[in-house]
């Protein structure tokens, strides 16, 4: 991950818990009231294991208790709500399992996820206009996915300072995971208007 070089397992803890919660907004919006109390709980459990508060056992049991509506059979899933809340409640299942056993490839998983559900949300709200890029050219990215790139910018900064000034690699210090947590709850209020609007855009709400 560009900007934390050799990340521990800690840190990808963090990592995955801050972009699992960023994308909690399409549950929070999309999901069911069973799917949305599980994943309350299990959001706060992945910061709590992340500070090491919280034993990873209970991680094991919350992913027993992951709720998804299982429609694969559609022909596009993408058109149902129902998609975008399960991908919403599975990357904080990802987050669980990634604090119990810590995998540089997972937390990089659901980071392209969240990107990628953030995008789909973008191109709704532009007006599903396509976009035309000459060969050599970094497709543009919409303003969801702008604000998830500084987010997560933004964590792996934290992160990188902590690690100089405490001097080493290891659990990043309560006052640090409080700043980022917070600034996550800030990124997830910012955005869910704009993915209600993208919920009514599909006649979701």
């Amino acid at each position: 991950m560009e900007g934390l070089a050799d990340p521990t397992n800690a840190e990808l803890a963090v990592l995955c818990a801050a972009a699992a919660e960023r994308g909690s907004g399409f549950c929070r919006v999309l999901g069911s009231t069973e799917q949305q109390e599980w994943l309350g709980t299990a959001v706060e459990t992945v910061w709590s294991v992340a500070a090491g508060q919280t034993a990873v056992d209970e991680c094991a049991d919350l992913i027993d208790g992951l709720v998804l509506e299982d429609e694969e059979d559609e022909e596009d899933p993408t058109a149902r709500p129902g998609f975008f809340a399960d991908q919403s409640v599975g990357l904080v299942g990802e987050a669980l399992a990634v604090s119990m056993r810590p995998s540089v490839e997972k937390v990089e998983t659901v980071l392209k996820t969240v990107r990628t559900l953030l995008s789909m949300a973008d191109f709704t709200l532009s007006g599903e206009k396509p976009v035309i890029v000459r060969a050599g050219e970094t497709p543009p990215v919409g303003p969801l996915v702008r604000r998830e790139l500084d987010a997560r910018l933004k964590v792996l900064t934290v992160l990188a300072r902590d690690r100089r000034d405490a001097g080493s690699g290891g659990r990043p210090r309560s006052d640090v995971l409080t700043e980022l947590r917070e600034a996550t709850r800030a990124f997830v209020i910012e955005v869910t208007p704009a993915l209600e609007e993208f919920a009514e855009a599909k006649n979701w709400l």
